[in-house]
């Protein structure tokens, strides 16, 4: 390859970066909240739980739990064609062919549990409690895609940090190029220096143009993943924070109170509870209280009475209770106290995990908070060196291989603080999410 054609591979690319960069620097700039706003707004399985929660609140109702009466009305006509004939003890006969006989009735009946072993309260608290599920079923799903969104938000800003300490790796190059060049104009720098220089050049050019399509599908995943359409064009805030995270004490106490698992986890043993208590009804009586107003009316063609008419109320009481039932009864409540030893060992190993995963995050982001600060000390030491290397290179103090390396170091101590600053901040997301501390 020629030196002609050297320099239009480099311009070609340089083109592109530009235009890609342009692109990007015309669109609006979306912060994390706003992200987060709009990842909840439109996500489809939020919109399901919503649903699910209106579902579940139609259905906490004391008719549901049996604590209302049930009213019905009936009505019956009949009419029957007979060949009748009929003998008294007086011996007179009577007989009728085709005699015709109409039944009319039509009531209303009410029948009301006043009793069944406070199961019916039980089963209201259960119906309560599932309406209580299904809003923290919805609060868990919007705190962990809060939590996705957040930690692609900001993997975005690490990966725009990173391009752009490629870009200026990439003018660095160029301008350690222009020197060369103009060094070698006047006879102090060799052909080797130039071609190495512009093979640097090249090459972190082409890392920059694949970078550059690197965080361009990163965009469109993001899109994607707040539904929108992965075209839309925007640009994240690329400035680098993290909060003030609270001790591991305050952590592990918000979590106990606040982590979306252990709300489901105490509503599950909730349930199992409610539900021994409901089993447990079924060995107490129950009585029910009956009332009617029913209307009749017959009429015959033969027969002692040529019509019966009635008309009026009926009230009672039933009482049922179950003598034997080949311990049915005995074995659901055996197996309904066993469901409930369960459910409390579940909640016991997830507050177990979640303190185990609180303390050892927090471990890590001590360490890596440390990490940040050794990084941003080294930086500055490092950019301190690469610009007396530069300095020292125009006076033709040191070789062009000595200022190549200390630029080097320069970027690659950038990297690194970009790193430190990522991982922290991933940390402190992720701490965040386990001590339930909301992300929306």
């Amino acid at each position: 390859m020629n030196r002609s054609q050297l320099l239009n591979n480099i311009c070609c690319l340089s083109l592109i970066i530009i235009s890609t960069s342009s692109v990007f620097a015309q669109a609006p700039i979306l912060q994390v909240e706003d992200a987060v706003k709009l990842g909840l707004e439109k996500n489809f399985n939020v919109q399901i739980l919503r649903n699910q929660e209106l579902i579940a609140a139609n259905n906490n109702t004391p008719a549901r739990a049996g604590m209302t009466p049930t009213v019905n009305t009936t009505g019956t006509v009949s009419y029957a064609i007979n060949n009748t004939s009929q003998r008294f003890f007086t011996g007179e006969t009577r007989s009728a062919p085709n005699a015709g006989t109409f039944n009319g009735r039509i009531g209303v009946e009410a029948v009301w549990n006043l009793y069944n072993g406070s199961r019916m309260y039980a089963i209201r608290d259960r119906l309560t409690t599932f309406e209580q599920q299904s809003r923290a079923l919805t609060t868990a799903q919007m705190q962990a895609l809060s939590t996705d969104i957040t930690l692609a938000y900001f993997n975005i800003v690490q990966l725009e940090r990173t391009t752009s300490n490629l870009r200026y790796a990439v003018r660095l190059d160029r301008d350690l190029l222009n020197l060369v060049q103009a060094k070698k104009t006047i006879g102090s720098a060799t052909g080797l220096e130039l071609l190495q220089s512009r093979s640097r050049l090249t090459a972190d050019s082409a890392r920059l143009v694949q970078q550059e399509a690197d965080i361009k599908r990163f965009y469109m995943g993001f899109n994607q993943l707040l539904n929108r359409p992965v075209e839309d064009n925007f640009r994240v805030d690329t400035t680098l924070s993290t909060q003030m995270v609270l001790t591991v004490d305050e952590l592990l106490l918000n979590a106990r109170q606040a982590n979306p698992d252990v709300i489901l986890s105490k509503l599950d043993q909730q349930v199992a509870m409610l539900n021994t208590k409901e089993i447990k009804g079924t060995f107490k009586p129950e009585l029910d209280l009956k009332g009617a107003m029913n209307y009749s009316y017959q009429r015959n063609a033969v027969g002692f009475a040529l019509s019966n008419r009635n008309f009026g109320p009926v009230l009672g009481l039933t009482g049922r209770y179950t003598i034997y039932d080949g311990q049915l009864r005995k074995q659901n409540l055996t197996n309904a106290r066993i469901a409930e030893e369960n459910a409390k060992l579940r909640q016991d190993e997830l507050l177990y995990m979640l303190e185990a995963q609180i303390r050892t995050r927090y471990s890590d982001y001590q360490s890596l908070k440390q990490l940040r600060d050794l990084e941003d000390a080294n930086l500055k030491v490092s950019l301190d060196q690469a610009n007396l290397a530069r300095e020292l290179y125009r006076l033709g103090k040191i070789t062009n291989f000595e200022v190549r390396e200390s630029t080097l170091l320069e970027v690659q101590a950038r990297d690194r603080t970009i790193q430190a600053w990522f991982r922290l901040k991933q940390v402190e997301i992720e701490l965040l999410d386990l001590a339930g501390m909301k992300m929306f």
